[in-house]
């Protein structure tokens, strides 16, 4: 959905992306111009999700699979995670430094350094 974030936001009034593998940098960036935020749907939930489905309302762009544009209405909706917020907070992002940083701090107490990985 990258490629189509910051022209949903501008053009169409988007304010909630969901998904599940997250968005880039760019994309924060927008969301934080244009209000939006990109919603996180828990790892292996899709199947709670769709029970919470009242009405697939259209598709657009279906020409696009598997990033066409749905309009659904929900009877509630969750667990959601807010993945970026409308401030360009990037959740992803920040767990991803976390582990990195905790990985590389395992590395160097076990004594292993880039030159021994090769």
């Amino acid at each position: 959905m990258d490629r189509f974030t910051e022209g949903l936001l501008r053009d169409y009034g988007v304010r909630a992306i969901l998904g599940k593998g997250g968005l880039s940098a760019k994309s924060a960036e927008a969301m934080k111009k244009y209000g939006g935020c990109y919603l996180s749907v828990t790892g292996g939930a899709a199947a709670i999700e769709t029970l919470q489905i009242e009405e697939i309302e259209k598709a657009y762009w279906e020409d696009l699979m598997p990033e066409c544009v749905w309009q659904i209405r929900f009877k509630g909706l969750g667990p959601l995670t807010v993945g970026i917020d409308a401030h360009g907070g990037n959740l992803q992002d920040e767990v991803q430094t976390q582990a990195q940083q905790k990985a590389d701090e395992i590395m160097r107490r076990m004594g292993i350094t880039q030159e021994n990985l090769g």
